[in-house]
């Protein structure tokens, strides 16, 4: 029972394809691990430019060239080694435990590390005796676990198979074991234990994971900046057109204000002409009358009542308001302006360059000097946002600074030709007007709710 609780800690690793045991394990392109008889198995029905089984990523280069070579292309994978040596372990300890020494299946109790046999009691005791192996570690096979016997699995010499690796040689990139070590490699540069090798390629494969780590941190940084870019510009959005309707809805107020007013003040007026107006109808009519209708002697003695009236009458008429067209102005070109400018939102473009690759931080260049011009000053130390606000003056030249951009303002560059602005609608004092070098004149923010429109070039 504690050998199959040793055991059975440690899962059997299996072949997602076969789902047995893994058979040299190949390690795909994507990382994915299939035996290698899976993998030809795979490609001789997909075809040379079949995918994984589970990814369907590319296994094999683009370049590869029939069916034919296949066994030899999946060779050339690389082998998860420590995989297979965990496969092998179980595989060993799973067995029947018998003793590789005696010759009549003595049941074995015991395993030796150094020479990868199981053994029984009394093997125990010879091997304990015997100088050559008294110093071997030697573990209960009940306690014994894959895991840890895959750890201590020694490696075979490349040319001696019964012989255990104990040194590398770094020329050739092979194990090997002591006798080749002093016969076929004796002239080469680095021959080293593999204690000593296996410690520094850890040390080097380390090195690189953390160079890879700091890379996906620095790519998982961009993606969220570029994430996080979206939500940013709906809420820059949203309180820009809060705030413009705020300010429509303050304008439109008083001028309704001011056209109540005007209309009031011209209802009065209509008021008093439309009596006037009354009372020439009945004086115009009276007068009509008694021309067609009065005697001579009737007429010639009211004529001169009836010319002072009507004298009165035609006298008051210069004193009277004219009825006129109120008289409000509006700036239809700032109108305009604002209606070009929130028709061009929207319009964003996408770049027609390949995203940039993260690259390992490098010393910035020296900055390099500049003239003292309105066109070129403060080129190596360029202020921004509320900064740029206080030293920004008439004739610098500016673009658009990267949000607005994004938003649809397409500008490439211009000269600021008013500060404070002359067409700002909000605070003229937080704004500047920009004459842009297509021909086209605008107002942008510099610090009106804490926004900032504008980079110097």
């Amino acid at each position: 029972m504690a050998a199959a609780s040793a055991i059975t800690s440690v899962e059997l690793p299996e072949c997602p394809v076969c789902h047995d045991g893994y058979q040299e394990p190949k390690i795909l392109p994507c990382t994915h691990l299939v035996c290698k008889k899976c993998v030809v198995s795979w490609l001789h029905k997909a075809g040379v430019k079949g995918g994984c089984p589970l990814c369907r990523a590319p296994i094999l280069p683009s370049t590869s060239q029939g069916q034919r070579d296949l066994d030899t292309l999946v060779n050339d994978l690389p082998t998860d080694l420590a995989t297979m040596a965990l496969v092998d372990s179980h595989k060993t300890l799973s067995g029947q435990h018998v003793c590789m020494i005696c010759e009549d299946n003595t049941a074995a109790t015991s395993f030796c590390l150094q020479c990868d046999i199981k053994i029984c009691t009394y093997c125990v005791k010879t091997h304990k005796k015997v100088p050559g192996t008294r110093k071997h570690v030697i573990e209960d096979l009940n306690k014994l676990s894959p895991q840890r016997l895959a750890e201590i699995n020694r490696a075979t010499c490349n040319v001696h198979d019964d012989r255990p690796a104990e040194v590398y040689c770094s020329t050739h990139r092979e194990l090997i074991c002591m006798l080749c070590a002093t016969t076929n490699h004796r002239s080469c540069a680095e021959v080293k234990t593999i204690t000593d090798v296996a410690t520094e390629k850890r040390r080097e494969l380390e090195q690189q994971a953390q160079r890879l780590r700091a890379m996906e941190t620095a790519l998982a940084a961009q993606i969220k900046e570029v994430k996080d870019m979206f939500p940013s510009m709906r809420r820059k959005v949203k309180d820009t057109f809060n705030d413009l309707e705020q300010w429509v809805e303050k304008r439109r107020q008083e001028v309704n204000t001011l056209i109540q007013a005007e209309e009031d003040a011209t209802m009065t007026s209509l008021a008093e002409l439309e009596k006037w107006r009354a009372a020439l109808a009945l004086n115009t009519a009276s007068v009509g009358k008694l021309v067609q209708s009065a005697s001579g002697g009737a007429l010639l003695g009211m004529v001169n009542s009836l010319t002072t009236r009507l004298n009165d009458l035609e006298s008051q008429t210069g004193t009277t308001r004219k009825i006129e067209a109120a008289d409000l102005t509006f700036n239809l070109q700032k109108l305009d302006q604002l209606k070009a400018d929130i028709a061009s939102l929207g319009q964003i473009t996408k770049p027609t360059t390949t995203p940039k690759t993260v690259q390992q931080p490098t010393q910035p260049a020296p900055a390099t000097s500049t003239a003292t011009t309105a066109t070129t000053r403060r080129t190596a130390d360029k202020p921004r946002g509320a900064e740029l606000a206080k030293v920004l003056r008439v004739g610098d030249r500016v673009k658009p600074e990267p949000e607005l951009v994004a938003l649809g303002f397409l500008f490439r560059t211009g000269t600021v030709t008013a500060f404070p602005s002359t067409m700002g609608f909000f605070d003229p004092a937080s704004m500047v007007d920009v004459k842009w070098d297509d021909g086209r004149e605008s107002f942008h923010y510099m610090g009106y709710i804490d926004m900032y429109d504008l980079d110097l070039l």
